[in-house]
């Protein structure tokens, strides 16, 4: 059997060659979509430790889309499908991982990819398979167990302090399962893969499950609506310009015609404003852009952030912001510098801040940093631990 990449993902694609960081033996090859819609991270492997294997279509985290268009004016369209209920759950602000299964001739292989790479991958500005490998190896099991049963991926979101994106969070690092999706594309919530009641939504076993905040059979624009009010109203900005809150929701609207759910996102007004805005592109659109593109690169180029962009924005709009574009990659990757200096030196120090004070690190920090940095050197330091 083959499968043609350009058939599926069009010309938004890239081929990969890299070792398996969980298993380190294997060397695998394929290619890996960019596509803005279901095939979205979705892979294509075609070769296991340098060996020819039947081509595997490895379906990941969709690229999910509001459910409606928006006029000149603001005023919205609202294009929900008639459905049999939609089940509402928190919308987490972190690094998306997926679980997936993959085969070579010498076994079936378990391992972890972000959204746009093939595996999760260290670097200077982010180690993320040693962050999973601090919260989620408790819960392989389960994982395994679930994965055989319903024939599907799993889709995790890793957040907290420690990888910072646009919400604050109490947690230093925490991970929790968002929904499962098979390689033909089906999405199955907590729900429907047996890991909490459809009722109560009680947990049937440890592994941690977002939150799902209500199941909606009716009013579904009123219920919408009211629920962007009431996130918007939870939103606090921090000084820092980040927020504490809740990012937004996902629903999952059980489709009436054949049963299939589909994916739609809800933000409050000023998060949608900076993701989407009506095709206006605003500085916090850019910056979230930069720093979620550090997940698949140490070293993020304008041509990188122009084509993530595009995922949401006219290639026009993209160009007519060039200049906005690049100066807030520097920004970032100015302040991503500065973090990962701070971890290193504090790091440096042998000493933790929760067991020997505030006073005794920031002294031994001194020496590092200008006094005008020391309060931003120990929000870093803070959230780290």
């Amino acid at each position: 059997m083959n499968i043609d990449p350009q058939e599926l993902f069009g010309k938004d694609y890239e081929e990969f060659h890299e070792v398996d960081p969980f298993n380190p033996q294997n060397v695998v090859t394929g290619y890996v979509s960019r596509k803005p819609n279901e095939y979205y991270g979705a892979l294509i492997i075609t070769k296991v430790q340098y060996e020819p294997v039947t081509p595997q279509l490895i379906m990941g985290s969709p690229k999910m889309h509001y459910p409606f268009s928006a006029t000149a004016d603001g005023k919205r369209n609202y294009l929900f499908p008639s459905c049999k209920s939609i089940e509402a759950y928190a919308k987490l602000d972190g690094t998306n991982v997926l679980a997936y299964y993959y085969e070579g001739r010498k076994g079936r292989f378990l391992t972890f990819k972000t959204r746009l790479r093939p595996f999760l991958r260290g670097g200077r500005f982010g180690n993320f398979p040693a962050m999973w490998e601090e919260v989620a190896p408790q819960y392989f099991y389960i994982m395994r167990q679930v994965m055989h049963d319903h024939n599907c991926n799993l889709s995790f979101e890793m957040y907290g302090s420690r990888n910072p994106h646009l919400i604050l969070y109490g947690v230093p690092l925490a991970i929790a399962l968002l929904f499962g999706v098979s390689n033909t594309g089906r999405i199955l919530t907590p729900v429907d893969l047996g890991l909490a009641g459809s009722k109560d939504y009680r947990p049937t076993t440890p592994l941690p499950l977002v939150r799902r905040l209500a199941v909606h059979t009716k009013d579904y624009v009123w219920n919408y609506e009211d629920t962007q009010r009431e996130l918007e109203e939870d939103l606090q900005e921090t000084e820092g310009g980040l927020y504490t809150g809740q990012e937004g929701a996902v629903w999952y609207l059980k489709k009436a015609s054949d049963g299939r759910t589909v994916q739609v996102k809800l933000k409050p007004g000023t998060i949608e404003e900076i993701h989407w805005a009506n095709d206006a592109m605003t500085k916090n659109a850019i910056l979230t852009t930069c720093r979620n593109a550090f997940e698949n690169t140490d070293e993020p180029t304008v041509e990188f952030i122009n084509q993530l962009l595009t995922e949401e924005f006219t290639g026009d709009k993209v160009q007519e912001n060039q200049e906005l574009i690049t100066r807030c990659l520097s920004f970032v990757v100015e302040d991503m510098t500065f973090r990962a200096t701070v971890l290193e030196a504090y790091r440096a120090t042998g000493k933790a801040i929760e067991i020997v004070g505030k006073a005794e690190v920031m002294r031994d920090l001194s020496h590092h940093f200008q006094q005008r940095e020391m309060k931003r050197v120990y929000t870093i330091i803070a959230g780290f631990a």
